[in-house]
């Protein structure tokens, strides 16, 4: 009975982890359904008896995954963690493409990354060099998600 009922516990906890992701409930779930398991077997004498169960337990662990998954795909679009929406063309940031072959001066110091500024709006940027003092003038070369990159203007073209 308690083998059952380990693994019974062992299922429960995996549906949780469904719904609270950490991996604490199902690494829980996962011993508790090999205990029970273990368990099992070491009280049965029948070697048939124990793949039975071992077979038993890993289908209904394959149920539970399959029957989770849908449930989070077919729930109520108010009540479920999964986005059925066309995402086509989402881009969670970008930088300023206009800034592109633009000149601007360093504000912070770039580690490589920091703040410069282009004709007064403040932008993030990423040196391609490395280390680029605060007050050093950049040339911005391209962007990466929401950064410029940008590189040190040689003091012989400076004007």
């Amino acid at each position: 009975m308690l083998p059952f009922l380990l693994v019974f516990i062992g299922l429960v906890l995996i549906l949780i982890e469904f719904y609270l992701p950490g991996a604490v409930m199902g690494v829980l779930g996962a011993i508790s359904i090999f205990a029970g398991i273990f368990l099992f077997a070491s009280q049965s004498s029948s070697l048939i008896a124990i793949l039975l169960f071992f077979v038993g337990t890993g289908i209904s662990v394959w149920l539970l995954i399959r029957f989770a998954l849908w449930r989070i795909v077919h729930a109520k679009p108010d009540r479920s963690i999964y986005s059925n929406h066309n995402q086509e063309g989402f881009q969670a940031s970008s930088f300023d493409v206009s800034a592109i072959g633009k000149t601007g001066v360093v504000v912070t110091d770039l580690k490589p990354g920091g703040y410069i500024t282009i004709e007064g709006q403040q932008h993030p940027a990423i040196s391609l060099t490395g280390y680029i003092p605060k007050g050093e003038k950049v040339l911005v070369v391209s962007g990466q998600e929401q950064s410029l990159i940008v590189k040190v203007i040689p003091a012989s073209s400076q004007n």
